[in-house]
């Protein structure tokens, strides 16, 4: 019998090296316990119970991970007063940027691991005890609750549990009580329990004080909340192109709380593996294929944070150190599934093997695109209707990130490049985007807004690929259009129709990046050397910067920066620890083109080439591979003469030629790649970033044939015509490849969906009434089997802004004052919205009879002469959103439901793009369509 994990062998030797000591304290530590281990179960417990041992224990090996310094420790204990407190701490300030309490919890964290671990100099010393003991003590006196839910939710908790483990048996009954009280705060119903990256840490932690106290059923309940949060999902968490959103606002978080969340399950797996606890076999592939084409796909080699992806992490120093191999080692400790690719990353990250990744893809829910070759790393960062430019700058972090998403492009050799630069950077100078350089920016506040742009996305074959951004600035009076084509050793930027009424110049940053060589410069003058400082170049031909070259397809003026730069992190973020760090110089390299003031119809046109010097630059830019065939507001394209492929983005329906005498055409403004074989197109891929369109046709010069589940071409005399039926839902904005001569499945039908949808056509079904049919004081949107009874909704929306609670209550029910109370307006299905309406007027009027909020807004209209209109429920609401093909009206962007998740939130639905539900706090703002039944 073995209570062990089973590590599988990395096929590397100095990866196994790294594995093998990576698990071998903990190896070490699981011997000491299994004699122990072995009496428990043989004596005491049955099956369940000898399971819910060896779980204790491995959570307990997991605290005792680490090492200990003794000054460090003898510090803490020589500056702790006789209360128990630290002098050096504000204990009066609980706000988001201070709240230094914290770092008593740690303090008494790392104290006990002193006290606990057996080399530790420390170890059973009783002054250190006396120490612990007192700041526990000094703690539960005050309680103190900071005005950040997450430092009382899974910060806090998170070292008070390890205080326990480590000191089980050390502590008397009254203080375990009171920490495990503490602890308790992370628990499924907590404030900030939502879906995503915060409810799987707090069922973590809830799993961890259950084993603590030997509650199985705790156990059982938290274990299966972390299996239920790992699903694709139109709401928070995994999206189905494999990206991830926590919050509402669509943005991007994957390498924050989604990189947190896939931490969690893998911690788990591993203290899971072999009992009866342990995770299912789909969750775990499904949280591989999210590591792997998710995560993995989002970083430089699989090892760096793409700077592109990051949001308001990047005022944090050090977030884009390289990563360690510890999570996809854990993988592998679990699962053999796609074993071979966890194995290369864990190689790469422990510099065993070389970068040798490839790969292009796009995150459509997040208007995201990587692109990855062996030697090196891009990515394109944009926003639509459909998502926020930005994260918003929660606790006053990265207060100047406006411009982040507006196109930004981030190029990366090794994936240092970034390094820690954010303090000193011109934030109206991010790489890759066209910006209005203004005196300065808006205030931080303004920093997330929803998106304006519909025409906005990627095709890609999963190799190569091209982004396309109709860039209108949320900031600015500013448009322009920008569009990337990437190839095995290069890429192109194209930008046409770049217009601004703005009375400051406008400017396209090409790269701002940490200087690391000298900067050569070609222009018809000749190669130069640029000395330190700024200077402008006229008909300049091309840049080369720490091996990265840029090449311009015609003379252009630009301005190069060679210069050493001084700033502060306090300038990018406000809390008392940024306050007291030092002034930042960083060695900076930066390249942009100015369009100058109020520009009408500017472009520009240049290529990036990593791994290149000057002398190379010479020759590509006599002879290029790479062609330019249109650089308009209609069409961008380019030609790859090596690869025979062509990549073009058509911003309304039309016709391009192509070198090699084919000529391509598109029914819709959308974007394509296709290969050639000679003159024959091989394949071709299509996708449609306005995911407006039900399918398209393609038309070509030449033979193409085949059909598909999604598509049918033929061949009449020297063209063809291709079909394709264009993913949808969820899946719409996904590109669609399909080759020449192939044939599969059956023929599919377009005669419907070629056929104009714009018609808003009511649906027939058997009764009194029907679907779409004016009635009762709005339009039927759901009937019964009946026929006769259903639900109606209003023509129109019943406030655009409004809160869900009336106020903050005045008697808190929980640990800190969020405000909110707890209605117990659950029912999320059909109807359940009017009892859930009662309920919440009835207990948000307990200390204000009068405000104005969603549910009193519904009881209050009158639309159609009416009186008996409600908050929808849940599944009401998702009714409504499921019928805005036939009902009108909707100026919202996210809409309350009545449905309660937890005393802090309640569900809502996003009425754009993808849709789906989120828990919003009840204080926030959102619009109200009410509901009726009949």
């Amino acid at each position: 019998m073995s209570f062990g994990y089973n590590y599988p062998a990395i096929d590397y030797s100095s990866a196994m090296i790294f594995i093998g000591r990576f698990y071998r304290a903990k190896e070490a530590f699981r011997k000491k316990l299994l004699l122990l281990t072995f009496t428990v179960i043989g004596s005491t417990f049955g099956y369940s119970q000898s399971n819910l041992e060896l779980l204790r224990n491995r959570v307990l090996e997991d605290k005792l991970s680490g090492s200990v310094s003794e000054m460090e420790v003898r510090t803490m204990l020589n500056t702790q007063s006789p209360e128990g407190y630290w002098p050096a701490i504000d204990y009066n300030d609980v706000s988001r940027i201070g709240f230094e309490h914290r770092v008593h919890v740690v303090n008494i964290e790392v104290m006990s691991r002193a006290y606990r671990l057996e080399k530790s100099p420390l170890k059973g010393l009783p002054a250190l005890k006396a120490g612990i003991d007192a700041a526990i003590d000094y703690w539960l006196a005050h309680d103190f609750i900071a005005d950040n839910w997450h430092t009382n939710e899974i910060a806090n908790p998170t070292s008070w549990i390890a205080i326990l483990y480590l000191m089980d048996g050390e502590l008397s009954n009254e203080r375990v009580s009171g920490i495990s009280a503490l602890a308790s705060r992370a628990n499924l119903r907590a404030w900030g329990a939502r879906p995503g990256g915060d409810l799987i840490k707090i069922a973590g932690l809830s799993a961890e004080l259950a084993l603590f106290h030997r509650d199985s059923s705790g156990v059982r309940t938290a274990v299966d909340a972390m299996v239920a949060e790992v699903s694709i999902t139109s709401g928070m968490g995994i999206k189905p192109d494999l990206g991830f959103h926590h919050r509402s606002d669509r943005v991007t978080s994957i390498l924050a709380y989604g990189t947190g969340y896939a931490a969690t399950f893998a911690d788990w797996g591993v203290r899971l593996s072999g009992t009866d606890f342990m995770f299912p076999e789909a969750s775990t592939r499904l949280l591989v294929d999210y590591y792997l084409d998710g995560i993995c796909k989002s970083m430089v080699h699989a090892s760096f944070k793409d700077p592109g992806v990051i949001n308001r992490g990047m005022s944090r120093e050090g977030t884009l150190a390289p990563i360690g191999p510890e999570l996809p080692a854990k993988l592998l400790s679990f699962t053999d599934y796609r074993k071979e690719e966890l194995q290369n990353v864990v190689a790469i990250r422990t510099g065993v093997q070389v970068p040798n990744l490839s790969h292009n893809r796009f995150f459509w829910h997040s208007e995201y695109f990587s692109h990855q070759r062996p030697g090196f790393f891009a990515s394109v960062r944009m926003h639509s209707e459909r998502n926020h430019t930005m994260e918003a700058p929660h606790n006053q972090e990265s207060l100047k990130m406006h411009h982040y998403a507006d196109g930004s492009n981030f190029i990366s050799r090794t994936g240092d490049e970034y390094f820690d630069i954010f303090p000193v950077w011109d934030w109206q100078k991010i790489p890759g985007t066209t910006v209005v350089q203004k005196p300065e920016l808006p205030h931080w506040n303004q920093i997330a807004k929803p998106g304006k742009s519909t025409f906005v996305g990627a095709v890609t074959d999963g190799l190569y690929g091209a982004s396309v951004f109709d860039f209108q600035s949320t900031h600015d009076p500013l448009r322009a259009k920008k569009a990337w084509f990437f190839f095995d050793d290069s890429y192109i930027c194209l930008g046409s129709a770049i217009f601004s009424d703005a009375d400051y110049p406008v400017a396209t940053t090409i790269n701002q990046t940490l200087s690391r060589s000298m900067v050569q410069v070609g222009s018809a003058s000749g190669m130069q050397q640029l000395a330190a400082g700024i200077r402008e170049f006229e008909a300049i031909s091309w840049v080369v910067q720490d091996s990265v070259g840029y090449l311009f397809y015609e003379p252009t003026t630009a301005y190069v920066l060679n210069d050493t730069r001084t700033g502060y992190w306090q300038s990018i973020a406000n809390s008392q620890r940024i306050q007291r760090k030092p002034a930042v110089s960083k060695d900076i390299f930066a390249l942009w083109i100015d369009h100058g003031m109020k520009p009408q119809g500017a472009g520009y046109a240049y290529s990036v080439h990593p791994h290149v010097a000057a002398a190379d630059m010479e020759r590509i830019g006599t002879d290029s591979q790479v062609e330019v065939l249109a650089n308009t507001s209609q069409v961008q394209a380019v030609w790859h003469k090596g690869l025979e492929m062509a990549q073009v983005v058509f911003y309304e329906p039309g016709r391009i030629e192509l070198p090699s005498g084919v000529w391509i055409s598109l029914s819709m403004p959308g974007v394509v790649l296709t290969k050639m074989d000679g003159k024959v197109i091989s394949e071709v891929s299509v996708a449609d970033p306005s995911r407006s369109e039900k399918a398209c046709t393609l038309e070509f010069g030449g033979s193409f044939v085949g059909y598909g589940p999604f598509w049918k071409a033929s061949a009449a005399g020297t063209s063809s015509t291709l079909q394709v039926l264009l993913p949808a839902g969820d899946q719409a904005g996904k590109s669609v490849t399909v080759k020449n001569h192939t044939a599969s499945g059956t023929v599919p039908s377009f005669d419907e969906v070629m056929v104009s949808g714009s018609e808003k056509q009511p649906v027939q079904v058997r009764g009194e009434r029907y679907i779409g049919e004016h009635f009762g004081g709005g339009v039927v949107v759901w009937l019964d089997e009946t026929g006769s009874h259903g639900l109606v909704a209003p023509l129109k929306d019943q406030k655009i802004y409004s809160p869900w609670r009336n106020g903050r209550a005045l008697q808190p029910q929980l640990y800190g004052d969020h405000g909110d109370r707890l209605v117990n307006a659950v029912g999320d299905g059909i109807y359940a919205g009017r009892d859930n309406s009662l309920l919440i007027i009835a207990q948000q009027t307990a200390d204000n009879l009068s405000g104005d909020f969603a549910a009193k807004v519904c009881a209050a209209c009158q639309e159609g002469g009416y009186g008996d209109w409600y908050l929808p429920s849940k599944a009401e609401l998702d009714i409504l959103f499921r019928s805005m093909d036939f009902l009108d009206g909707f100026e919202g962007e996210i809409y309350w439901s009545s449905s309660e998740y937890n005393i802090g939130f309640v569900w809502g639905q996003n009425f754009r793009g993808y849709g789906g539900s989120y828990p919003l706090n009840k204080g926030s703002n959102y619009a109200v369509r009410c509901i009726r039944k009949f």
